[in-house]
């Protein structure tokens, strides 16, 4: 319900008074004490921090990525760079750890983010890459008081998934296990207009 508030300088000092008892008791003009309860209240959703780290399974130089929340949640952070997939197969990444990315300690089961990523897929020293970008971006179930830390995860296809590791190996947690291509939090990516765009004109790094 949606309160109508009058002007009091409009009635006498006992009208006042009047309105005022009325409205506290909520009952005088039929307004039931329970009305209230039809309000929306935000949820608080506490936010920790932690390192990220990058896994590349792809042929390509990963300049940098970034991770972001929905609009005012507080919640992103980005990544570090990462060379190509290596000769024997396994990927590179997993040493250098970029600080920090922002997520709720309690998982959330209805939260996505966007992720991009500066892509070099021509590594001819002129051509300075193109970012992609993946959006509704889930992340697995996780519990952020144990959490290993925030992974960024490149897959052939132009594919990403965002893994927060929390010693939970049997729950898909585990950044020393590719993820199979079934796995329903790989996101696709596609070519960034708008980054691309910004990029090329000078007004980002």
């Amino acid at each position: 319900m949606i309160w109508k508030f009058v002007n009091s300088r409009r009635f006498s000092p006992l009208s006042n008074l009047l309105l005022s008892a009325c409205m506290s008791l909520a009952g005088c003009s039929g307004v039931h004490s329970d009305a209230a309860t039809t309000v929306d209240v935000p949820r608080h959703v506490e936010l920790g921090s932690d390192g990220v780290w990058a896994l590349n399974y792809t042929p390509w130089y990963i300049h940098s990525f970034a991770i972001t929340g929905p609009k005012d949640s507080g919640i992103g952070g980005g990544g570090p760079n990462v060379w190509p997939i290596k000769q024997n197969g396994r990927p590179s990444g997993g040493g250098a750890e970029v600080c920090c990315m922002t997520y709720p300690i309690e998982w959330q089961s209805d939260l996505t983010l966007t992720v991009r990523w500066l892509v070099d897929k021509k590594s001819d020293g002129k051509t300075p890459g193109y970012w992609y970008k993946a959006e509704n971006v889930r992340i697995a179930q996780y519990d952020g008081r144990k959490s290993g830390g925030v992974w960024g995860i490149f897959l052939p296809g132009d594919r990403v998934r965002i893994m927060i590791t929390d010693g939970n190996h049997d729950g898909g947690n585990n950044a020393n296990n590719r993820p199979p291509d079934n796995d329903p939090y790989i996101a696709q990516g596609l070519l960034d207009d708008e980054w691309n765009r910004l990029y090329r004109k000078g007004g980002m790094q």
